[in-house]
């Protein structure tokens, strides 16, 4: 009886993403579950089941087929960088809440969205840094960045709980932990200094971590396991 609505968005970029899916023989050219071409189409959960020719969200049913608002079919495989620095008094003492140090974390927004996210999302195939990252850094940081993402700690790797996923197409992502302990950390100084927003209706903070934080659901579980990492106030 489950027969839900196939749902693909119109995209301006079609070059750039997986044909709608009404059809089978554009999606035969796809290779689920491998290496196909420069995309990974490979879970972290293991194989995932195909049929008639679409792959099936491995948590399960959302109410929606098609690709929704995604680029691919399958998992759609993004990197969230968590960038952290203790939060200060005036004379530079790190503040603390119920005994615990308190941390700051660096957000973005989009036009009139209520909500703030971390810099991260989609990567273009062979790139290393997220689109909406490098929106916010000035290009002569981004190799800089690079070596801060390798000496960055995994924190999560996996299925990411998302209002765009359906049951053809899931977001799954690697987070990585950016920590600076130090305020006179060059690395950090050098950040501050490259930051900047290339759209007008683009903001870019530091924020202060706490159970309020306007953060998307997703991204706060996300934060609050960085937060347990430095044993944190969250």
């Amino acid at each position: 009886m489950y027969n839900p609505p196939f749902y693909t968005a119109n995209r301006k970029d079609k070059d750039l993403v997986d044909p709608v899916g009404d059809a089978l023989e554009p999606l035969s050219r796809i290779s689920y579950n491998a290496v196909d071409g420069p995309l990974d189409r490979r879970s972290f959960h293991g194989v995932y089941t195909v049929r008639d020719g679409l792959p099936l969200n491995p948590m399960g049913r959302t109410g929606l087929r098609g690709r929704g608002d995604l680029s691919r079919f399958g998992p759609n495989h993004t990197l969230q960088p968590v960038i952290t620095r203790w939060r200060r008094s005036l004379d530079g003492a790190i503040c603390r809440k119920n005994v615990k140090k308190m941390l700051e974390v660096l957000v973005v927004k989009h036009g009139p969205s209520e909500h703030w996210m971390l810099p991260g999302g989609s990567r273009e195939p062979g790139e290393l840094l997220p689109q909406n990252l490098k929106q916010v850094l000035q290009r002569e940081f981004w190799s800089s960045f690079e070596r801060l993402l390798t000496q960055g700690m995994k924190v999560y790797k996996g299925y990411m709980d998302d209002p765009r996923n359906t049951d053809n197409a899931w977001i799954e992502t690697v987070a990585v932990s950016i920590h600076f302990p130090d305020q006179s950390d060059a690395e950090l100084k050098r950040l501050n200094s490259h930051l900047h927003s290339c759209d007008e209706g683009m903001a870019i903070r530091w924020q202060v971590v706490d159970e309020r934080i306007p953060l998307y659901d997703n991204h706060k579980v996300i934060l609050q396991k960085v937060a347990a990492l430095f044993m944190a106030y969250y």
